[in-house]
């Protein structure tokens, strides 16, 4: 009576790992060069699956680079979620949000490559602005709950300091090098440190000044070792 149930879970969990199996690939390609570099023919060497399980899963690289996209921006939104859940003041889980995108990047390939994609292709029918514009919305919720905590210049609107944020992340991943983190990490103390008095109410920012590097301290640590053996 369970072989049928046992059958049918084997034939379900061959696709899924067939899917995962591009993916993969994929996100190795392009996370490290440019979506326009990348051929199929790279990622279905290095998946080592056929043109027909690609199309099976994907009908289009462009398709692939979008399911890419998507699952980066699930795990940001789980990481998200856990950093709230540890109920923290709003400016702390802001920076702390940030800081684990930034060890998503440079210890993910997934993460790395879903971000290269959204500032490429992600441009072309609105899905950079309409994730970033979401993006924006949801952690002005949070600088709204650091105005009411006393840690925001009274008349800052959440908003533009969101936007502010985000665009400090972008613009620092977009003139450092990830394959240098210890680098881009030291920059993204820097840029925080340098906005910090446009909007932090002063008697704050040197708590947060510390705060942040000491998440920058964090990071560094944790940044995975590459295998120069390899």
């Amino acid at each position: 009576m369970f072989r049928g149930p046992l059958v049918t879970d084997q034939g379900d969990s061959r696709p899924d790992s067939t899917r995962q199996q591009i993916l993969r690939a994929a996100s190795h390609q392009f996370a490290h060069s440019s979506y326009s570099l990348v051929s199929l023919d790279d990622i279905l060497a290095e998946a080592e699956v056929t043109k027909g399980a690609m199309y099976f899963h994907f009908r289009s690289k462009r398709a692939l680079a979008i399911a890419i996209i998507e699952q980066q921006t699930r795990m940001a939104r789980d990481v998200v979620n856990e950093l709230l859940a540890r109920r923290l003041s709003g400016l702390e889980t802001l920076v702390d949000i940030f800081y684990a995108i930034a060890a998503q990047e440079t210890g993910d390939e997934v993460a790395r490559a879903g971000i290269h994609l959204l500032e490429s292709i992600g441009r072309t029918e609105g899905l950079q602005v309409n994730l970033f514009r979401e993006w924006i919305r949801a952690l002005a919720v949070i600088i709204e709950r650091a105005s009411t905590e006393g840690d925001v210049i009274e008349g800052r609107d959440p908003e533009d300091v969101s936007r502010l944020v985000v665009s400090l992340y972008v613009g620092i991943r977009q003139t450092s090098d990830l394959d240098e983190p210890e680098q881009f990490l030291a920059n993204l103390e820097k840029g925080w440190v340098l906005a910090l008095p446009g909007f932090v109410n002063p008697d704050r920012i040197d708590y947060l000044t510390q705060f942040i590097r000491r998440r920058t301290a964090l990071a560094i640590k944790n940044v995975p070792r590459r295998d120069d053996s390899a």
